[in-house]
């Protein structure tokens, strides 16, 4: 088992969102102290890009770690406000980071994307150079490219995670997956916006939480960059068919299109090594959670 350090008093930003807030019920389940922050909320409202309210509610006093999860999702957000998705996610990185480090905070963990690959096919691992696609992925590089800054002129202890496509309950961004899900459930066909042969990258919410708190809890950050994945890719048509076996009565067409460039696999062995991190729920468990969730809750 990787030696853990104590997490102390805890601060999430971007509590609202998918995963902020999935982290927040996590740490809070198991007896953690945690301050919730998020634009949105009426408690401990934040906004990222003012480095005056960052620089007040890290100041608040006593985080020992901190879990920024605030930021824009993924490249579907904002994509007709590419200076808005810079701001935030590039420049509200590293407004958290200099108020850490004014204030002592003990660990940073950032929150990155596997986006950051971009068009790179093959297997892809931590030592593979970025080659983003979108602004939001190059705001990502710009986002590890701080924390390493600091890291390295200011001995910050700061690691960024790059996640890959999140998915489950909570979920707050439309996805194929929960296309998929509700159209079974409605008797629709589903028209996915997809071709048989592309290659998805599917982490379930829980095991990205599981990812931030292996990153937090280490003792020790042997590297500054982990992929947070499920590991190897799988193919659209694998995706239709893992669901198709749990709900078999779902239509379901995909677009007769060639595949674009993607990393065939988010090689993770990195941080299984490092961080103790293995990702825990299979895709046709992951969907069955999910569908779950979706019907129970009547939506």
């Amino acid at each position: 088992m990787t030696p853990q350090r104590d997490l102390g008093r805890i601060l999430v930003t971007g509590a609202a969102g998918f995963l902020g807030a999935a982290l927040v019920r996590r740490l809070r389940s198991e007896g953690c102290e945690v301050m919730a922050s998020d634009r949105g909320l009426q408690d401990h409202p934040c906004d990222l890009t003012d480095f005056v309210q960052v620089e007040r509610l890290v100041g608040t006093g006593g985080f020992r770690t901190i879990f920024h999860c605030g930021a824009v999702s993924g490249p579907m957000v904002l994509a007709d406000q590419p200076l808005a998705i810079w701001q935030i996610n590039a420049l509200g990185t590293a407004h958290v980071l200099e108020a850490a480090r004014r204030q002592g905070v003990a660990r940073i963990v950032v929150c990155s994307t596997c986006d950051v690959y971009g068009d790179l096919t093959g297997v892809v691992d931590e030592t593979t150079l970025p080659h983003p696609v979108t602004i939001y992925g190059a705001s990502k590089v710009a986002v590890e490219a701080a924390m390493m800054g600091y890291v390295r002129e200011h001995s910050l202890d700061a690691v960024a995670l790059r996640l890959a496509w999140i998915y489950g309950p909570g979920r707050q961004t439309p996805t194929s997956l929960e296309a998929m899900i509700r159209g079974s459930m409605s008797g629709t066909t589903v028209r996915v916006d997809a071709g048989p042969d592309e290659i998805t990258h599917y982490l379930y919410i829980e095991d990205a939480v599981s990812g931030l708190l292996c990153a937090g809890l280490a003792e020790t950050l042997t590297e500054r960059v982990y992929n947070i994945s499920a590991g190897p890719g799988i193919r659209m048509r694998d995706v239709v068919k893992t669901f198709l076996s749990l709900a078999p009565e779902a239509v379901i067409l995909l677009k007769d299109r060639a595949a674009p460039a993607l990393p065939e696999a988010l090689d993770n062995r990195r941080a299984a090594l490092g961080l103790g991190f293995r990702p825990m729920i299979s895709l046709a468990d992951g969907l069955r959670l999910y569908r779950h969730a979706l019907t129970g809750k009547g939506q």
